[in-house]
């Protein structure tokens, strides 16, 4: 470990020479070892991940191996579990944001069937008076991962942290998706959580709420792969300032150097 070239913690060293159980945990993870290194540890603690599987949600662990809560096998459950109080706050900043981003979407519940199981209700305008309902059985991949994204939003706490979400988008309409960078915002309860999206889809970046210092740019490189602001991209500044999408200028930095070539040796 270093910080400005200089070397702060060098392993394996003395101790764990003589003790090679200490190599099982990082110098982070050893509490009597950390001190110096706390607050890092700390912000580690902070970071939560997200990537809802739709149907696992549906019909529950796919096998024994699968952990109680991953990959939102446990979603309705722990929104059953929350106090009613909270869950329904919740609620109304999820409905909010899935209002804007899902046609006809206007309102989301939860209801507990004759056998105690807890079921998502939500319910779509049409032309009768009242809308018509559907439960998690009868939603779409993409709205299901919507609201489990947004769930994860707005339950996380209210001190900070980083929200890791990879790829987002997948079963998410082009539309939605255009919105989607936005949604966070709008679900959370304040600005000290960071959110930090991957995804390969770059109309994700044409939301409006979007700048080139928000856009972490990754290319593949002779030596690893790269990671660079596109404000920092030398060859994307004449096209920022021309108001080119980002889709468009993000696509044509990650895109492969010789595509025309490989194009013509594929139809060989």
């Amino acid at each position: 470990m270093t910080r400005n070239g200089q070397p702060l913690l060098s392993r394996p060293d003395d101790r764990d020479e003589r003790d090679r159980e200490l190599l099982t945990q990082t110098h982070l993870e050893q509490i009597s070892a950390n001190q110096g290194f706390r607050p890092i540890a700390e912000y580690f603690a902070k970071v939560n991940y997200f990537h809802l599987v739709p149907r696992v949600i549906r019909h529950g662990r796919p096998g024994a191996d699968l952990g109680a809560r991953e990959f939102g096998s446990s979603m309705i459950a722990d929104m059953n579990a929350t106090p009613s109080r909270t869950r329904n706050a919740w609620f109304r900043r999820i409905t909010t944001a899935l209002v804007s981003a899902v046609p006809g979407f206007e309102s989301l519940e939860l209801e507990v069937d004759s056998t105690g199981r807890p079921h998502l209700i939500a319910g779509y305008r049409n032309w009768r008076r009242n809308p018509s309902e559907q439960d998690e059985t009868d939603f779409s991949d993409g709205t299901l991962r919507l609201i489990g994204l947004l769930r994860t939003i707005v339950s996380a706490p209210a001190n900070g942290g980083i929200l890791l979400l990879e790829e987002p988008e997948l079963s998410l309409d082009t539309a939605i998706v255009r919105r989607l960078a936005s949604l966070p915002a709008a679900a959370q309860r304040g600005t000290s959580m960071q959110v930090v999206l991957s995804t390969h889809a770059p109309e994700l970046l044409d939301d409006e709420g979007v700048g080139e210092d928000g856009v972490l740019v990754l290319r593949v490189t002779d030596d690893g792969t790269t990671a660079s602001l596109l404000s920092q991209i030398e060859d994307a500044g004449p096209e920022i300032e021309a108001e080119i999408p980002f889709s468009e200028i993000a696509s044509a930095l990650i895109s492969p150097g010789d595509l025309a070539g490989l194009v013509k040796a594929a139809r060989r």
